[in-house]
């Protein structure tokens, strides 16, 4: 396991963009569900993994437990409610060599919570964490990936887009919103050879059921792997 330096910098335009690995997945948003079965999936399957989460504990935790799969396992400390310090961090990895081709954006800031009892400040806090980091990630990864004429990026979506639940009220919002942003990012880096979509996880994510995370998992490998055109979202129903 290799943890990742803290960072100075501020965004990627004030440094150059450093080269590409297209076996190296970046999972911003990861525990010891979906996330972890995303990570051992590609681990697995030959891939270096860098996992994000804002625990050093945690991450520290579910890096060892991946130990039987003799990936390389990295971890980077980020706080994706805090969009400028995940800019940072994003910034000095996309400056390295080797940087991560694949990202799989799985952050989400999933308490049950309403509109009319939500403070300003939950709203914008889920905000930053559901979409807003999303889109820095995009930001921070693009020039490195431009350079290269690839790249592949996918946010899990949620059912809650197509139907909003009153009591999971910002995980409601926040899906709608990032899957709007993931479309806008596919249109926006598609001319310059990187792939953007969502996956729409389109039912309660429950070890042993059809949506067990580590069928869920499958599916991610196979859209990465697949060269068939991308559709804007790509949807996950149990079968």
């Amino acid at each position: 396991m290799t943890r990742l330096p803290a960072s100075q910098a501020d965004g990627s335009e004030n440094g150059r963009a450093g080269s590409i690995d297209a076996g190296h997945l970046l999972l911003v948003g990861v525990g010891p569900g979906l996330g972890l079965a995303i990570a051992r999936r590609f681990a697995v399957g030959g891939y270096r993994v860098t996992l994000v989460a804002r625990s050093t504990d945690r991450l520290d935790e579910l890096a060892w437990s991946l130990d039987d799969t003799s990936a390389e396992i990295n971890t980077v400390e980020a706080d994706a409610s805090r969009p400028e310090d995940l800019r940072a961090r994003m910034a000095q990895l996309y400056r390295e060599e080797g940087a991560p081709a694949v990202v799989i954006y799985n952050a989400v800031l999933g308490s049950p919570d309403q509109l009319m009892s939500s403070t300003a400040a939950h709203l914008q806090e889920a905000y930053a964490v559901d979409v807003i980091g999303a889109i820095v990630v995009a930001q921070e990864a693009a020039a490195a990936m431009r350079a290269a004429g690839l790249g592949t990026m996918i946010v899990t979506g949620g059912g809650f887009a197509d139907h909003p639940i009153p009591a999971l009220a910002t995980v409601s919002l926040g899906k709608a919103a990032l899957r709007a942003a993931a479309t806008m990012l596919a249109a926006d880096l598609g001319p310059d050879g990187i792939r953007v979509a969502t996956l729409t996880i389109a039912g309660q994510i429950v070890a042993g059921t059809a949506f067990d995370p580590a069928h869920i998992a499958e599916r991610y490998w196979e859209i990465v792997r697949t060269d068939d055109p991308w559709p804007a979202e790509f949807r996950f129903t149990g079968e």
